[in-house]
């Protein structure tokens, strides 16, 4: 027999707090609605549940997760609670996530006020939060910040809680005594959320009373993204402005998350100190997360994407190559001089961009080995770094800078014409690509890389002077 209490399970005869709900359904359906205007516009923000296996639980899209899904879990509670009664909320948060791990992003417990001993629960966490973006390039000075509280969190908890409370825990304070409070919660959710659609008063109260009802008739039952949004828009007499194009975040060791984006974390393929992981592990934590993104932006009929982050040039390649136009993809890549669509195509009689182009006489056994380089050229060095000889390369060299999207595109269509007709020419059975560059350039390359051999892409490291083998397209 073991000694593990029963896994929650809906059938429970109460919910999951651990506490009784204290003033009602009301507290926790307001604060849920206060949630809502962020989670639409949240690309990847799927459904929620009133009264599930939690008071509140919204669900999100999450390719790199185990079951490609995440919840967000909140406990909502209107009174006042005292230092045990919380103790036993955040006990039951850890025990979810014994018994289900890798299923929840964030526990979160709601209440309008915390006793004043544990104040610093709500306070000093989010202190530490919304600061961390701008201390993101100081990992040192951030790393600081979060050992403190984890300290203070192990000492009220103990260190298997206290450690989980860290990494895993939200508690806020918010008071929504009446329904006027929740209501200009509400709105103040929604301006904050959609700038650009400034509804009339009248139009966000009759907004918040049909989420109201909706929600009061849908206990226990998936409340889905569009039938939320087509009850809001009904209302609202107009369309959210969430636009036609969903916003990718790739997360690397140099930026923070963006809760308005569907994120992918690459930050363990950033290189640096830590160097890159072997192929294997950019086949299963990047391109196979990257393939699951592909599927469901086609299955919700996303075809435009617009990127965010910061990557290396494997990773860009890969974004690219997962986005591609073959699938029907049209990516915004942003740069710093602004933003390049894929689909700004030069026109006829536009000057071709000067690249350089040597052509190679023969092959590396089956590989053709192919050095792309913008301003700096990667063949110069690759026979030292790589042991490849020059008659075996075909290298394109373009010393000038992209200028546009447009110079982008006829840039990619001239690398990927070359190549192609290398291969022919060659009977290549596979490609070894170096490349030097704007990311952003890659990207583009990566989303024209189709119908072609399998292509081994590879980073140089600089410390070490030589290639290493990356992802493998």
């Amino acid at each position: 027999m073991s000694d593990k209490p029963p896994a929650p399970a809906l059938t429970d005869a109460r919910g999951m707090g651990g506490v009784i709900a204290q003033g009602g359904f009301d507290y926790q359906l307001w604060d849920g609605l206060a949630r809502l205007p962020a989670w639409l516009a949240n690309p990847a923000f799927e459904e929620i549940i009133f009264e599930g296996l939690e008071d509140l639980e919204a669900r999100f899209f999450a390719p790199q997760s185990p079951r490609h899904r995440l919840l967000e879990r909140y406990q909502a509670k209107a009174g006042a609670l005292s230092p045990g009664e919380i103790r036993d909320v955040l006990k039951t948060f850890h025990g979810f996530e014994e018994r289900f791990p890798n299923a929840t992003r964030i526990h979160a417990l709601v209440t309008p006020r915390l006793p004043p001993t544990l104040a610093w629960l709500a306070r000093d966490p989010l202190r530490v939060r919304r600061a961390r973006p701008f201390y993101a390039p100081f990992a040192d000075i951030m790393a600081a910040s979060d050992a403190a509280l984890r300290h203070s969190l192990v000492e009220t908890y103990g260190l298997e809680l206290g450690e989980f409370v860290a990494s895993a825990v939200e508690v806020s304070e918010r008071s929504l005594p009446d329904a006027a409070t929740a209501l200009a919660t509400f709105g103040a959710a929604l301006d904050q959320a959609f700038p650009a659609l400034e509804a009339p008063s009248r139009k966000v109260a009759d907004t918040f009373e049909v989420l109201s009802s909706l929600a009061r008739h849908s206990l226990g039952t998936p409340l889905g993204r569009s039938d939320l949004r087509r009850a809001m828009e009904q209302t609202l007499g107009k369309p959210l402005p969430l636009g036609q194009v969903c916003a990718l975040h790739i997360r690397s060791d140099r930026n923070e998350a963006d809760e308005t984006a569907l994120e992918l974390d690459a930050s363990q393929f950033s290189g640096g100190d830590a160097g890159f992981p072997p192929p294997d592990i950019w086949a299963e934590q990047l391109l196979g997360p990257l393939d699951r993104t592909a599927r469901w932006l086609r299955a919700h009929t996303m075809s435009r994407v617009a990127l965010s982050g910061s990557y290396r040039l494997s990773t860009a390649l890969a974004v690219g190559w997962s986005l591609r136009s073959a699938h029907g993809f049209e990516l915004e890549i942003q740069t710093r001089a602004g933003s390049w669509w894929t689909d700004d195509r030069p026109t006829t009689g536009e000057p071709a961009p000067p690249w350089r182009i040597h052509q190679p006489s023969r092959l590396e056994g089956d590989a053709l080995i192919v050095t792309v380089g913008v301003l700096r050229d990667p063949s110069a060095d690759l026979e030292a770094s790589a042991g490849i000889a020059a008659e075996a390369v075909l290298g394109l060299h373009l010393p000038e800078a992209i200028a546009s999207g447009r110079a982008a595109q006829a840039s990619v269509s001239l690398v990927k014409r070359t190549v192609d007709m290398a291969v022919a020419r060659l009977g290549a059975r596979q490609i070894r690509l170096y490349l030097a560059g704007p990311a952003a350039f890659a990207v583009a390359l990566g989303h024209r890389w189709n119908a072609m051999p399998p292509t081994q892409l590879h980073e140089y490291v600089t410390s070490e002077r030589h290639y290493e083998p990356t992802a493998l397209l």
